[in-house]
């Protein structure tokens, strides 16, 4: 099957392969330093979620923690502990 994608510059989509992903849409990325070439060190961002066919990567997992627990871990609100003055 060949990859189909279509840039739509006035809507700000990209559609690959019958998926279309919107300006803004929250996506997954993996974010890593290519140190091939020390002089020129790259970062490299793949995309993770949504998961595309022959695009996507699959999320590195370390530590037995999945990207969905991180994804709550962050978006938990922290409470706030109530502290007695001493008078």
């Amino acid at each position: 099957m060949e990859d189909r994608s279509t840039l739509k510059t006035m809507e700000a989509t990209q559609t690959i392969n019958n998926l279309t992903i919107h300006m803004f849409d929250p996506v997954t990325v993996q974010i890593s330093v290519d140190t091939y070439n020390i002089q020129r060190q790259r970062i490299q961002i793949h995309l993770v979620k949504p998961f595309i066919e022959g695009f996507s990567v699959p999320a590195i997992v370390k530590n037995k923690t999945t990207i969905d627990e991180v994804d709550n871990t962050i978006t938990t609100p922290v409470k706030r502990l109530k502290v007695k003055s001493s008078k």
